[in-house]
């Protein structure tokens, strides 16, 4: 048999057995190819790299956050202040599951590109605003980047064997981890020396490279699903219902969690009815549609192929809540105990950040190299737990307390933010990661969102008792938020009140309601990782599946041959 023939039998192969899992829960076992002769080498690295710089641009994104407080005192709009932050993530967390879906049926390659170059345009619009609004837009234009960057955790996997994959991950992860500590000092460094629009620009540089880079280095075969089908089949087969409902469910869910309590109060019908309500029905419906209906749409059945998915899901949501929301709240909370210098702040969070940045290749090496992933996940969990846990015992006297639990629990998300990630590509079919991927991130980035509102709520709720039990503290607070009264009316007021001896009295009364309003956070905090350690007792183990099988192979072999010989069979 001819070379090419033989490859063209080897790619006719990978295609049927890649696709042999039936759509039914129910099957356990995926059918891959596997080739031990398969070897990476530098075409593979490269790609690698590029792709992590594609999933570095979120993490950057995300730090200009870190400055928000600074943006609307320069341009007004305080009103706006939380969408300035959650534009972002609405547009990723609706988007992100819709281009991996495509992405596994089109290639993921112009995904990438093109959301690199709509991050440019989103955060030049961004960096130059002089309104607000201006500032949203551009955020809504740089969401739309992040969901297609993210593509780039997928792609990254199926460019390599599966027994790399924790290694692989380990690595993007670290890029990414100095990515976010790096934009936390530059923002910090901008606001203080310069202005806060240079973290934009330095976003959209980031942008830029990620961009460029994946376009030069990145060159797959086409995805398994789209050398079966035809693109007249592929297109008329998506899931546009469940695309629509997805997208529409979280955009409500998000629109009322931002609104709630801050533009319209809890009980009202614009955050209850209209957006929570209908948020839920809808995904509720994308339910019902995809379990009975549409089997291969966004919830592809392949997917729950074993209990995995659901279960490592949930705990990358209530990651999202820890790693995501903490990191908001605890910038918030150094500025309301320790400091509002912004380069200050950013020192403090140092310890927290670095340690989650070097602990990720150590948790991809463990992982890859015992070819397990539960005791060491569920360990990880119980870790943050008990640390997030102690920083409930953190007070305006305690900054060494803060630096050494901040240091401790950052060592366990290291390994939350790795470990979850590689096991649910192992747990699902290899063509199936970009959807399967995205929803992941989605899910992280919805826990993130619902996370800062319960925290905030706690918050808010504990330091207004706080406030209730300190007469004078009530009494100058309420004169200060009295929308009929100017804040210099107001004090003159209370001045009689007011002696250098009260107003001593009145700060230490601040500061110890807001210590306690942050200790019930981190309390919240600690018991929802509990939760998801003993959920993740739950989860399978993947050792099975830590074999040779490339699902994208990019280095010249026989591997690559058959996968970019492959006839498609649909007309």
């Amino acid at each position: 048999m001819s070379a090419a023939a033989k490859s063209e039998v080897q790619g006719q192969h990978h295609v049927e057995t890649a696709l042999d899992v039936p759509i039914n829960p129910g099957s356990v076992s995926f059918q891959e190819e596997q080739d031990v002769q398969y070897k990476l080498g530098w075409r593979s690295a490269l790609a690698i790299t590029a792709l992590a710089l594609a999933n570095c641009c979120a993490a950057l994104t995300n730090t200009s956050n870190t400055t928000i407080r600074f943006q609307v005192a320069s341009v007004g709009g305080a009103n706006l202040a939380s969408w300035i932050g959650n534009a972002s993530f609405l547009l990723t967390l609706c988007f992100g599951p819709v281009f991996g879906f495509l992405g596994d049926r089109l290639g993921k390659k112009w995904f990438m590109v093109g959301g690199a170059a709509v991050g440019v345009v989103g955060a030049c619009i961004a960096g130059t605003a002089h309104t607000a609004q201006r500032i949203v837009a551009g955020q809504v234009l740089s969401g739309v980047a992040n969901a297609g960057c993210i593509v780039s955790v997928a792609a990254s996997q199926e460019i390599t064997p599966n027994k790399v994959r924790p290694w692989v991950m380990g690595y993007t992860q670290t890029l990414a981890s100095s990515a976010a500590l790096l934009g936390t000092y530059c923002a910090g460094a901008f606001v203080k020396y310069h202005t806060w629009r240079w973290s934009y620009y330095l976003n959209a540089f980031a942008y830029f490279i990620a961009g460029t880079s994946v376009a030069l280095t990145y060159f797959p075969p086409p995805p398994t699903l789209r050398r079966q089908e035809t693109l007249g089949n592929i297109f008329s087969g998506l899931d546009y219902i469940g695309i629509f409902l997805l997208s529409g469910s979280l955009a409500s869910l998000v629109i009322g969690l931002t609104w709630g309590g801050t533009t319209y109060a809890w009980s009202s019908g614009q955050v209850v009815a209209a957006t929570l309500v209908v948020g839920c029905l809808g995904l509720v419906g994308l339910a019902v549609f995809e379990m009975f209906v549409k089997t291969d749409g966004l919830l592809d059945h392949r997917l729950f192929a074993n209990r995995n998915f659901p279960i490592l899901l949930f705990v990358c949501t209530i990651d999202g809540m820890l790693l995501l929301g903490v990191n908001v709240l605890y910038a918030q909370e150094i500025a309301s105990l320790f400091t509002t210098d912004a380069v200050r702040i950013a020192v403090i969070l140092s310890p927290y950040l670095i340690t989650s940045l070097f602990g990720c290749l150590p948790a991809g090496y463990l992982m890859a190299r015992t070819k397990s992933y539960r005791t060491m996940l569920v360990a990880a969990l119980i870790w943050c737990s008990l640390f997030t846990g102690l920083m409930a015992l953190v007070t305006p006297n305690r900054l060494r307390w803060t630096y050494a639990f901040s240091t401790l629990f950052g060592i366990g998300t290291a390994v939350t933010t790795v470990i979850p990630v590689v096991a649910l590509a192992l747990s699902v079919p290899s063509f199936l990661l970009g959807t399967a991927g995205t929803l992941r991130i989605s899910c992280r980035a919805l826990g993130d969102i619902v996370g800062i509102t319960i925290f905030t709520a706690i918050h808010s709720n504990k330091y207004a008792i706080g406030v209730r039990r300190k007469a004078l503290l009530a009494k100058v607070l309420g004169a200060l938020a009295n929308p009929a009264v100017a804040p210099p009316v107001a004090l003159e007021q209370i001045r009689p009140a007011l002696s250098k001896a009260t107003v001593g009295a009145v700060l230490e009364a601040v500061s110890h309601a807001q210590t306690e309003a942050w200790k019930w956070v981190w309390v919240a905090v600690s018991c929802l990782v509990a939760v998801n350690a003993v959920v993740a007792c739950f989860a399978n183990p993947v050792k099975e599946r830590m074999n040779h099988h490339v699902e994208s192979a990019l280095e010249h072999s026989e591997t690559r041959m058959s996968q970019m010989a492959v006839k498609k069979t649909a007309s």
